[in-house]
């Protein structure tokens, strides 16, 4: 969705867009994308950066080549301070603090690598958002992954051990792994623990229970990304902008908000019925 919102507004402004994919390696990144598009003479690049700094010749041909660049989703301010991103902390703050008002009270992450802003951005609201809620920090709960489904089902392993009654994972296909570690585990969820997941998808809706999630406006990232990037090819050189668009949190089951209210609830009704001393 993020490229197609890139692709409709290119098209809308009478350019083509050209996708190369890094596969979040930096080798591929340099050399099958960034080469390749500065060789074929483009007018400007989105680039949604890996982990790791570029090398210094290729630092130098993008210098040479002289055009812009709008990062996308994450930021890389050695490059260029251009860029539309998701309020990646809000998101994650949220997360965790519904988790905390469902009535969670060891909750881990599953984050993504901290040599990338988005998942540092992550990692920064989780950690206020345990503050706010005056909940312990707990470093063995906290795992950190890479974005991928294998990455997930270690973190799984490793977190679910240390049995926290909530999760908040950084990302869709990191909860897919992590949900099947839980069930060679034998916990299910929401009854063994709270489930949060970083962006949303129409297919999550086939999962039980159905997942609550931040979602980030996808399309309009690609979109603004897109306008801003046409705005420096036709020469605007006003200041650099870092956009900021806000997340949703779309409430489902999986935090087991109604399972944990029924419990309090009824054992409010008990000490209230007991008789005192």
């Amino acid at each position: 969705m993020v490229v197609r919102g890139a692709e409709d507004a290119a098209q809308r402004r009478g350019y083509n867009l050209l996708l190369c994919n890094s596969d979040d390696i930096l080798e591929k990144e340099e050399e099958n994308g960034l080469e390749l598009l500065l060789s074929k003479r483009v007018d400007g690049i989105l680039l949604t950066k890996t982990a790791g700094d570029l090398r210094p010749s290729l630092r130098q041909m993008i210098k040479e080549v002289n055009i812009p660049f709008v990062l996308v989703m994450r930021t890389y301010p050695q490059l260029t301070k251009d860029a539309v991103a998701g309020d990646d902390y809000q998101g994650a703050y949220e997360a965790v603090r519904h988790l905390a008002r469902a009535g969670r009270r060891r909750i881990g992450l599953v984050s993504g690598p901290r040599k990338v802003s988005s998942a540092r951005e992550r990692y920064r609201g989780f950690r206020d958002a345990l503050d706010a809620e005056k909940l312990c920090f707990e470093p063995q709960l906290v795992v950190e992954g890479d974005y991928r489904i294998e990455s997930g089902f270690r973190a799984g392993h490793a977190l679910l051990s240390q049995r926290p009654d909530g999760v908040y994972v950084a990302n869709h296909l990191m909860t897919i792994g992590l949900l099947k570690a839980a069930g060679e585990i034998g916990l299910t969820c929401p009854e063994d623990f709270g489930l949060v997941s970083f962006v949303d998808y129409p297919w999550l809706g086939v999962f039980r229970p159905r997942l609550t999630t931040v979602e980030l406006p996808k399309h309009q990232l690609g979109s603004e990304a897109a306008e801003l990037l046409i705005q420096r090819i036709e020469e605007d050189n006003s200041a650099p902008v870092l956009r900021k668009l806000q997340p949703e949190l779309r409430i489902r089951e999986s935090c087991g908000f109604g399972l944990f209210v029924s419990a309090a609830q009824r054992d409010s009704s008990i000490s209230e019925s007991a008789p005192t001393s």
